[in-house]
């Protein structure tokens, strides 16, 4: 405890003693004297260097060019740096401010000001990375000015200042300190109309950098303060980026079984879904389960509303999908049987052999063709499904008198579609001369409307 006392006493006398040497310069500072100031500060150094590096030495070092930095006539065109440089030293050596407190604070008070207006000048000509440090810096001195009580506005933070930091840092793409600022203020609540794309921007840069923790807390908040907006795309981007397919479909099971999905969320993971089956290598079986998948999503959708076309377009385009991929295993199917009867080997001239051989030979032709056979069904069934999908989404946007730039699309391309299935259809019934004419009219229903909708 005596040593304890000591050096609590020894402290004591060191600041009389640094308090002392500086006498003159508070002096010439109090009466605005900076020059004279200057002077007396380099002749207290002078007579003891280790005073320089004290908190009183960058304290009143800070203050004399605060003065000086004000002179119109920038006789001391460095006095800014100065003045920055010995307040940042006098900011660590003197964290609780002692001598601030006790003595002015106008040392701060100049390096936040000029540094918002060097701030401003730079953002206006989009001088991105220079407008970002002078508001990082004015961050920095507002947060000190602000939270020790030292200026008339009684908001926790400058908003000014925080706000044109996050922008400048947005631009200069500093995206770590540009949420750094952003998530400041929308902690502070802060949710006018103008701020909305920080809230969006906030959400991006978390999927983008894989933070759940960031993406969850900020996706809630963001909810809460605009209800309006979708939001779920947002939600949906950091799934799509963040999550495998087998994720994702866990997570659309689990919200289908919860019965916590909307119509929008629908149609999105019908999107990733679909989306899935085009990775490369990725199987047939494994491909039709993902159009299953996407068809299933979709479907939930236009359940919800009836008159989402998009939804039951996209139903039948998973269906289309799905017959194009047993298309093309008929296709293989047929190329594989071609192979084969082009590569037969010469049959053995002995009969018994000779029988045998084609014997294995056939059953060799029958296995493939009995693979096309077991295709023809489910085929059937794909095409049967797109054309009902396709043509609820083209019956609801048909009629109207005015298209949108996206039903027109839609219209276009159903009547495409279902001109191609129908075709399909056509020609899989030749020997049936009554449905082959019916089919066959459905196809030119839907062909002589291709250049409507164009």
């Amino acid at each position: 405890m005596k040593k304890w006392i000591g050096a609590m006493f020894l402290m004591t006398l060191m600041q009389t003693a640094f308090a002392q040497d500086f006498k003159k310069v508070e002096t010439s500072l109090l009466l605005n004297n900076f020059e004279v100031a200057k002077t007396e500060y380099e002749k207290a150094v002078a007579k003891k260097p280790s005073i320089e590096t004290t908190a009183e030495g960058y304290y009143w070092k800070s203050k004399i060019y605060a003065g000086l930095s004000k002179d119109p006539a920038a006789k001391y065109p460095d006095a800014a740096q100065k003045l920055y440089s010995s307040l940042q030293d006098y900011i660590k050596a003197d964290p609780e401010f002692t001598l601030a407190i006790k003595s002015g604070q106008e040392p701060f008070f100049e390096v936040y000001i000029k540094s918002f207006k060097d701030g401003v000048a730079a953002f206006g000509e989009k001088k991105w990375k220079e407008a970002a440090e002078n508001f990082d810096r004015g961050v920095v001195l507002s947060d000190i000015i602000f939270s020790k009580g030292w200026s008339t506005n009684k908001q926790p933070f400058d908003t000014t200042t925080l706000m044109y930091a996050g922008y400048a840092n947005q631009n200069a793409g500093n995206d770590d300190l540009t949420i750094k600022y952003y998530t400041r203020m929308i902690n502070a609540n802060m949710k006018t109309p103008e701020l909305l794309d920080m809230y969006k921007f906030v959400l991006i840069k978390a999927a983008e950098k894989k933070d759940k923790a960031l993406f969850d807390q900020y996706y809630t908040i963001s909810e809460k303060n605009y209800p309006e907006e979708k939001w779920f795309e947002f939600r949906a981007d950091y799934i799509d980026k963040n999550y495998t397919t087998e994720e994702k479909i866990a997570n659309y099971d689990a919200q289908v079984a919860a019965n916590n999905i909307n119509e929008t969320e629908c149609q999105m993971y019908g999107d990733m879904f679909m989306a899935s089956r085009n990775v490369d290598g990725l199987s047939d079986d494994k491909a039709n389960f993902y159009l299953d998948k996407a068809a299933d999503a979709y479907m939930r959708a236009y359940k919800l509303n009836t008159q989402n076309y998009a939804a039951a377009f996209n139903v039948g385009i998973s269906y289309y999908n799905q017959y194009t991929v047993l298309d093309d295993q008929v296709g293989n199917n047929i190329r594989a049987l071609q192979q084969l009867n082009a590569n037969k080997p010469v049959a053995p001239k002995d009969p018994k052999k000779k029988l045998a051989f084609d014997a294995k030979f056939k059953a060799q032709q029958d296995s493939i063709k009995k693979l096309n056979l077991a295709l023809d069904a489910p085929m059937k069934a794909k095409v049967d499904q797109a054309i009902e999908w396709i043509e609820n989404a083209f019956n609801i946007v048909k009629d109207k008198p005015v298209l949108t730039k996206q039903e027109r699309n839609v219209a276009g391309r159903s009547v495409d579609f279902l001109a191609t299935l129908y075709a399909s259809k056509r020609d899989k019934n030749r020997s049936n001369q009554k449905l082959y004419d019916e089919l066959d009219a459905k196809f030119t229903k839907y062909d002589l409307l291709h250049d409507k909708y164009q």
